[in-house]
């Protein structure tokens, strides 16, 4: 991954306008001498899409790219549905009067003491990347004065899931890196309770560990989600309702369409008390027996 950490305090501090990124290999020209070029320590490509937004909310007007976008290529398409031309293709022209790499940024002073010419707080590096990307589209969104609606009919990273077959394990959940997905009971009566499982399509980021890791395989993945969806307030979608009873055994809740009053695993070990019953799917270990 080729970062802008560093670059980012240099754009706090200067607020210089314009810059152009220089893709390894490509001939530092801009199309203007008053461009910096930021000669990149890696590919252009592998720039993550959240810090060139967070480079433009940190003072840079535009972000002339050269060299092979890559996959930001999305990104430009995504500004330009808002009307927002600030990431744009890099023309050759003439050398620029300033010139260094992204991994070797002059600072001064002022910046070092945090004392640059704008306010603005540098990105918070403990937040998931997905989540700076939404925090940082946002903010240009709402600088440039345009409405999110504008993003209804461009993919967003989020999953369209459907559920059928849950068993109320928790295993999505506690997986879900953003806590998209949550498990609420409702108490019917003694051992027995209505679960719900939900989902949150905003804080979706397209991962796909619930799919991957549910062992019931309920999840379903029916296209993405937009970005207005990925944008907007917190929803709370329910995936899948399941009546659910407690085991007279473990005590954990199961569905009760099972049927009778122990869970599966309650239930193979009670029918076969010295098997080892392997989990459905994984492979076994080689010359097992079992």
């Amino acid at each position: 991954m080729t970062t802008l950490r560093l670059l980012h305090s240099w754009l706090r501090a200067n607020e210089p306008g314009p810059i152009a990124l220089i893709d390894q290999g490509v001939e530092p020209l801009v199309a203007e001498k008053t461009i910096p070029a930021i000669m990149l320590a890696g590919p252009l490509a592998e720039v993550p899409t959240h810090e060139i937004l967070e480079s433009l909310e940190l003072g840079a007007t535009i972000i002339y790219l050269h060299g092979d976008p890559g996959p930001l290529t999305g990104l430009m398409a995504t500004l330009a549905a808002a009307s927002i031309d600030r990431v744009r293709l890099g023309v050759c022209a003439v050398k620029p009067r300033e010139s260094f790499g992204s991994d070797d940024v002059p600072h001064s002073r002022r910046d070092l003491f945090g004392l640059g010419r704008s306010e603005k707080p540098l990105p918070d590096e403990g937040m998931l990347a997905p989540d700076r990307e939404r925090l940082a589209l946002k903010q240009l969104l709402t600088a440039e004065g345009v409405d999110s609606a504008a993003l209804a009919d461009i993919p967003g990273p989020g999953l369209l899931l459907h559920v059928s077959g849950c068993t109320a394990c928790g295993v999505c959940v506690k997986t879900c890196p953003t806590d998209a997905l949550e498990l609420s009971h409702l108490e019917t009566g003694p051992d027995r309770r209505i679960t719900t499982l939900a989902m949150d399509d905003g804080k979706c980021v397209g991962c796909g560990d619930c799919i991957e890791l549910c062992p019931a395989d309920a999840f379903s993945n029916d296209g993405t989600l937009s970005w207005q969806t990925r944008l907007g307030g917190r929803s709370r979608r329910p995936l899948e309702t399941v009546p659910t009873v407690r085991c007279e055994r473990c005590k954990t809740f199961f569905p009760l369409r099972q049927g009778g009053t122990l869970c599966t695993t309650c239930a193979a070990t009670r029918d076969n008390p010295f098997g080892v019953r392997w989990p459905e799917g994984v492979p076994k270990p080689p010359g097992a027996r079992f």
